[in-house]
């Protein structure tokens, strides 16, 4: 019967495509049909937009807790003229990131189209990040109107469910909606999927080539992309990939991990069985957000000290399609072998470690937490990491170079030459190095990022937005972005950074000021890897073997070995660091 349903829906896209194409390149009255109905769409300006356009059923009901189902057609134009509420989240990222509204029906995406008159754009789909907890596709940072014409490529972005609503994992659970036994682990990754299908089946329609489709995100959605080229079931979904700042080494949850988080926040809602669907679905939509955020204080696995950045996330393991250490996977040379441009910002661990360390943190505190943290490789540590000899200095900024390395470049590096070496050489790397000229659109919550490029920091650059929200760059960020678009725009449609698209995009490039030198393959020649560090200071250079030395440590050392919690003195966190007369204690 599937198979039956798949043959007809493709009958039916062949059938439509075939007669729309003839007269496609979107007017007129920017009304399209799709397979669920029509759409009315906007003329944005620089391009087309269709907002908030449903790829799957609203989760809500019995639909909570459950995999995502198709949506239900539709008989009139609907209007795709705004963007839709984002998923469940009490959203702590800078406001540009965080939706306006946020409600349980949620799964739309949004589609920008160029205005050049194609009818074979290749097509980016991004899911935003915010450690599995916040974020929206339809967030003013991920604004397309500008990139779409830049890069002349349709860009999708997509919502997906979050915390307890999307990451609870429970395994295989009776459920008495359906008299069935379902699979409730990952749903927020499900609905990825769906929205992938969604595009697959429909981007034609909206003159997207659907055998060139690229996924990426940035953090979480870096996560996910990582997760996608794991898992069998997205392998005919997506083309290409790319990943802006994935944390290879936090760790995802196995059934033991999950359960117990379960369990936590069930008991918030006064489930007595964290398998009772029915309880679950009893609970408002507020307070099972607000049991979720309470039980990431008391559900992590205490072995994993890297949980308390992302308590939620995807399961892995058993009752999933997910290998349990999934940069083993990749070293194994397991994932999917597909284009694929990643990397991180050079102070991707600032963020993190100014939020855990919440004050000045003194030399004998830093050098207590790396013998409690990594003891095994404390000696080496202090060589690469040594701390600031300055009196009362703050032991956080070289502790932010080291999470940095550890959980982002050197498990990012550690992973893809992995694949590497098992033959998938179509990887190219970054590292971006370019604090904002307008710091102050991090917001005085995270103001430890003012002046310096926190994770998250690139994304300015890549989607062009600050105009959007009332700030400009200045010439040398201005001309970074443009290399940025430039060699986006080529693997979107080439698959290969340097090679334009299309005359009029290789003409358009040829006008961009600055240096932008050709970007070899990670591991383009033997006994060396390639890294592009984009730079609005020294320009764009390639370096070779970047930060070598400090991943080889924690190659030999592992990604996943970190200790107990509760062998760590909470007092190397919270206590005051210097006494009344201002001396280190």
């Amino acid at each position: 019967m599937a198979s039956l349903l798949s043959l007809q829906v493709v009958q039916r896209t062949f059938i439509v495509l075939t007669l729309g194409t003839l007269i496609s390149a979107i007017p007129p009255d920017l009304t399209i049909q799709t397979n669920y109905g029509q759409l009315r769409g906007m003329d944005l300006g620089q391009s087309y937009g269709f907002w908030g356009i449903p790829f799957a059923e609203p989760p809500v009901g019995d639909g909570r807790l459950r995999e995502p189902l198709p949506p239900v057609p539709w008989s009139d134009i609907r209007n795709a003229t705004e963007h839709s509420d984002g998923c469940m989240q009490l959203c702590h990222e800078p406001p540009p990131a965080c939706p306006l509204t946020w409600s349980e029906d949620c799964l739309y995406l949004d589609i920008w189209v160029p205005k050049s008159g194609r009818t074979d754009y290749p097509v980016f789909l991004f899911m935003h990040g915010g450690a599995f907890r916040d974020g929206s596709g339809g967030a003013l940072l991920y604004d397309s109107r500008l990139i779409a014409q830049e890069m002349d490529a349709i860009i999708v972005t997509i919502n997906y469910r979050m915390e307890a609503f999307g990451f609870v994992f429970l395994g295989d659970v009776y459920d008495p909606a359906t008299g069935k036994i379902e699979n409730v682990v990952n749903l927020g990754l499900k609905d990825q999927q769906m929205a992938f299908k969604w595009t697959k089946e429909n981007i034609a329609f909206f003159d997207g080539d659907p055998n060139r489709v690229t996924i990426g995100g940035q953090s979480a959605g870096a996560q996910s992309t990582g997760v996608h080229l794991l898992m069998e079931s997205s392998k005919d979904l997506f083309d290409q990939a790319i990943m802006l700042s994935n944390p290879y080494s936090l760790p995802y949850k196995t059934i033991e991990d999950g359960r117990k988080l379960a369990t936590a926040v069930a008991s918030n809602i006064g489930c007595e069985d964290v398998l009772d669907l029915e309880c679950w679905r009893a609970a408002s939509s507020q307070d099972l957000l607000d049991a979720s955020r309470a039980a990431t204080n008391t559900g992590y696995n205490p072995n994993e000290l890297l949980q308390l950045f992302e308590p939620w996330g995807p399961g892995v393991g058993e009752f999933t399609e997910i290998p349990e250490e999934v940069t083993e996977a990749y070293q194994k040379g397991q994932a999917q072998r597909k284009p694929t441009i990643f990397g991180s910002v050079r102070e991707e661990g600032r963020l993190y470690i100014f939020l855990l360390f919440q004050q000045t943190l003194p030399t004998l505190r830093y050098r207590l937490f790396l013998r409690a943290v990594m003891p095994a490789i404390f000696p080496q540590l202090m060589d690469l990491y040594p701390a600031d000899r300055t009196p009362g200095a703050d032991q956080r900024e070289i502790l932010s170079e080291l999470a940095t390395d550890f959980i982002f470049h050197c498990s990012a590096l550690n992973a893809t030459l992995g694949m590497a070496e098992h033959g998938h050489l179509d990887y190219y790397h970054y590292v971006f190095d370019s604090a904002f000229s307008f710091e102050e659109q991090w917001t005085d919550d995270f103001k430890m990022c003012w002046g310096h490029v926190c994770h998250g920091g690139d994304l300015a650059y890549v989607f062009r937005t600050p105009p959007l929200g009332g700030v400009e760059f200045n010439e040398g960020e201005e001309i970074l972005a443009d290399h940025m678009s430039a060699y986006i725009s080529n693997f979107l449609h080439t698959g290969n950074p340097n090679v334009a698209g299309t005359e009029e995009l290789k003409a358009k490039q040829a006008q961009f000021g600055g240096r932008r030198p050709h970007w070899p393959r990670m591991t383009e020649k033997p006994n060396n890897y390639y890294t592009m560090y984009y730079s609005t200071c020294s320009g764009n250079t390639v370096l070779t073997n970047y930060r070598e030395k400090y991943c080889q440590l924690f190659d030999e050392f592992g990604y996943y070995k970190v200790p107990r919690l509760n062998s760590i003195d909470e007092e190397l966190f919270y206590e005051e660091p210097f006494d009344a007369n201002g001396n280190e204690l």
